[in-house]
């Protein structure tokens, strides 16, 4: 008996190790990786442009004309998919690529009859982002944050001598002592109440950083799904309630301050919306139908002219693009990621290694083993290897050393089905 299970903890643990190293290897020998396309909007040109990154397994469809692209199989391409070179995407990007094309002489550029230097380009571009890594924060961060004094006469932002954490209300914590700041606390906790806040607090939402333009503060969740922006202003409290739509529940606020001291952010809702939030503390809806905050990386990017949503996962990415305000038109790209698709590679892969164990998935930046399968490639590798284990396994010893081969020939592919044969029995 003890022989058996120490065989079938060593068999556990050949396949354990194979399934976290085991698809790492294939996929840089391989050359599986993910890369995701990127797509932006052109005034110049008045239409979508992207770059993607076209695996080796497709690139016979690029043209004898492209042998840089072959090389490295990075192509950008016009919304109708004609490829151009780098130096024509850029040029007709100057919100995105304002300091090229200065090195070109190449500006001022006018676009919808306005003239852009420079620093109005560099003013006029604002980009706002949030991924599923960012939705994990809150619970898994160290629920101790720091409220910085935002001085409108200090030249920099200076960490505080405390730090605030969620009882209920507010808690100050003095880093010098480790000691809770009882008046400190109350102050706040009062100027909450006054604001209209229902308390228990539920979660807060902000940046502990100082390498930012200016600081909004942090944003507080309360007992009935009101959201309270609370700053502190030389070392007194300053809040202010979020002007949110009727029926709007806020699941993730992702501060964001920026540049010209107009945004402050954005606001994922539960029902998937996506709220700008202002300075001001009001918020505008943007159009970003189809976005799914637990999946898909979120880019906002804001012009003189209008706003563009662009979200994306390994397999898809969409873009839609609206003029400023909440009327008007709407313009909408949705592309397939070439590297996302199956393709022989990654075929082979998944029948070889049919379940994984992914230590660092993208959902978040934490540590967080998760099992991952291929799908219907995943089920034939699991069915062919399973087979392959019971044979090995069982040949000429029984029904139970069978099943063993079996079970860990479909959960380990072909490293399973090769252990259950190196450690028979007898070895």
């Amino acid at each position: 008996m003890i022989a058996t299970i120490a065989r079938q903890g060593l068999l556990f643990v050949n396949v354990l190790v194979a399934a976290v190293w085991l698809p790492m290897v294939m996929n840089l020998v391989l050359d599986l990786r993910n890369v995701r396309s990127i797509i932006l909007h052109s005034l110049v040109s008045s239409q979508f442009l992207f770059i993607e990154y076209v695996p080796y397994w497709l690139r016979d469809s690029l043209t004898d004309e492209q042998p840089e692209f072959r090389e490295h199989g990075m192509v950008h391409r016009t919304e109708g998919r004609t490829p151009i070179s780098r130096e024509t995407f850029e040029n007709q990007l100057p919100f995105i690529y304002s300091e090229g094309m200065r090195l070109r002489g190449l500006l001022p550029v006018t676009m919808n009859g306005r003239e852009f230097d420079l620093d109005a380009l560099r003013r006029g571009k604002t980009i706002l982002g949030v991924t599923p890594a960012d939705l994990t924060r809150p619970d898994l961060y160290p629920p101790l944050h720091a409220l910085l004094d935002a001085r409108p006469d200090r030249v920099s932002l200076t960490f505080p001598e405390d730090r605030f954490r969620l009882r209920g209300g507010l808690e100050f914590i003095n880093a010098d002592t480790n000691a809770p700041d009882q008046k400190l606390s109350e102050v706040f906790n009062q100027a909450l109440a006054q604001a209209g806040f229902n308390f228990p607090a539920r979660a807060a939402f902000g940046r502990d950083m100082i390498l930012k333009p200016w600081d909004a503060g942090w944003f507080l969740l309360d007992a009935r799904g009101g959201l309270f922006n609370v700053r502190r202003l030389h070392d007194k409290p300053d809040v202010r309630q979020v002007a949110l739509p009727p029926d709007s529940r806020v699941a993730h606020v992702q501060a964001q301050e920026s540049r010209d001291r107009n945004m402050a952010g954005l606001i994922v809702t539960a029902d998937n919306e996506v709220l700008l939030l202002l300075a001001d503390m009001t918020v505008r809806s943007l159009h970003c139908p189809g976005y799914d905050p637990h999946r898909h990386d979120l880019k906002v990017v804001l012009d003189p002219v209008g706003e563009t949503c662009v979200f994306d996962d390994n397999s898809r990415a969409t873009a839609l693009r609206r003029p400023t305000g909440e009327q008007g038109p709407v313009t909408r790209l949705d592309l397939d990621v070439p590297s996302g698709g199956m393709g022989p590679g990654r075929i082979a892969s998944w029948l070889l290694t049919p379940v994984r164990l992914d230590p660092t998935p993208e959902s978040t930046v934490f540590v967080d083993p998760t099992l991952s399968v291929g799908g219907l490639w995943s089920l034939l590798g699991s069915l062919c290897w399973g087979v392959v284990g019971a044979v090995c396994a069982g040949r000429g010893r029984g029904q139970g050393q069978a099943l063993s081969g079996l079970i860990w020939g479909a959960l380990g592919g072909v490293a399973g089905a090769l252990a259950a044969w190196i450690w028979r029995p007898e070895a």
